[in-house]
């Protein structure tokens, strides 16, 4: 488990960082391109996949959230096509019947569970223009200044895998420096942040950058201005 903010993908030079080439078991339509940059007891890793070409399973092996960063990519699924670029995503649950085809120079960022399902939900998109809902504020003690007004639609929820994922936004807030209560993968749709580990390492995002923060991580949030952002929630 890392102690540290990761940034997954950085919008501004479009890089990434280099992972442990690995698959997410047996059969993984995608391990020729998957990069693990975090995993953890209980199935969960996050990291990006650079990959390109035409696959097919009739039953995909895990539950994954994929954001695209660069390029194409098209998946199939009971019916449904879903037309994939840059800042477009969705969820592939466990024991879904995919086909996928990706034009060369196709990335994403990912979070994953091998975590055992009890229901299967489809491919579900998120819908960065979707209704949001108000939500809870981060609790009154780790709040500086005035309370944030912040609102929520959740997309995608396996509670007997512990995996959640949906859109979030937030009016400017400062979140005082806590353990991260989960693992939670942060896509900038809009609005900047910093984050501050811990040891004082300081991670600036924007729109289009994206962040891993595993459970237990010590850092504090500053939003500057209204913020909005996909995330996926896992519990390991």
């Amino acid at each position: 488990m890392t102690g540290k903010t990761i940034l997954l993908f950085e919008a501004k030079s479009g890089s990434a960082p280099e992972g442990k080439r690995s698959a997410l078991g047996s059969d993984d339509i995608f391990a020729a391109g998957r990069d693990i940059v975090w995993s953890a007891s209980g199935g969960v890793s996050a990291g990006s996949v650079d990959w390109n070409g035409k696959a097919s399973i009739a039953s995909f092996p895990h539950t994954e959230c994929l954001v695209v960063v660069t390029g194409r990519l098209v998946l199939h699924s009971g019916g449904s096509t879903f037309h994939l670029t840059s800042g477009d995503s969705v969820v592939i649950g466990r024991g879904e019947d995919i086909t996928a085809d990706a034009e060369r120079g196709t990335r994403w960022i990912f979070c994953a569970t091998t975590a055992a399902t009890s229901s299967t939900q489809g491919v579900v998109a998120m819908d960065r223009d979707a209704a949001l809902a108000p939500s809870p504020p981060p609790p009154a003690q780790f709040v500086e200044g005035d309370t944030p007004q912040c609102r929520l639609v959740r997309a995608f929820s396996d509670e007997t895998a512990g995996f959640r994922a949906g859109v979030w936004a937030t009016t400017p807030h400062i979140r005082l420096a806590r353990p991260h209560p989960v693992h939670e993968l942060m896509y900038i749709l809009e609005g900047q942040a910093d984050v501050t580990d811990g040891d004082g390492t300081l991670t600036s995002v924007g729109p289009g950058d994206a962040i891993f923060v595993g459970r237990g991580t010590v850092n504090r949030l500053s939003i500057h201005g209204n913020l909005k952002k996909i995330f996926v929630i896992a519990e390991g």
